[in-house]
C-alpha cells in the first residue's frame, strides 16, 4: 500500500482500518495449538488458530481456498474492503 499511496497516506489508511477490524495475535499458545492442528499448512494453521482465539468473524486472505474447510470463513481483501462501506456489515 505504501508504494501506491506514500508512507503517510498508508499510515492514515491503516489507522482507519484498525478502527473497523481486529488483528489476531500470534502467541505461544497459538503456535502450540497450530502444531497440533489438522490444517496441513503450518502458516494456515497459525492463521486459523489465531482467528479462533481472537473470536474474529472472518479471515482476510488472497487465498481463500486454503481456508475452505475451517471454522472461520475466509474473504478476499477486495470483498472485505467492500463490506467496510456498509455499516456493521460483519457484526
Amino acid at each position: 500500500m505504501r508504494r501506491q499511496t506514500g508512507s503517510q497516506k498508508a499510515r492514515e489508511l491503516l489507522s482507519v482500518l484498525l478502527e473497523r477490524l481486529q488483528i489476531a495475535s500470534v502467541t505461544d499458545s497459538v503456535i502450540r495449538a497450530a502444531l497440533q492442528s489438522s490444517v496441513s499448512d503450518f502458516e494456515d494453521a497459525v492463521t486459523v488458530v489465531a482467528a479462533n482465539a481472537a473470536d474474529v468473524d472472518v479471515i482476510v486472505t488472497r487465498n481463500i481456498s486454503d481456508f475452505a474447510d475451517v471454522t472461520v470463513p475466509a474473504m478476499l481483501p477486495q470483498d472485505f474492503l467492500a463490506t467496510l462501506t456498509q455499516p456493521k456489515a460483519l457484526e
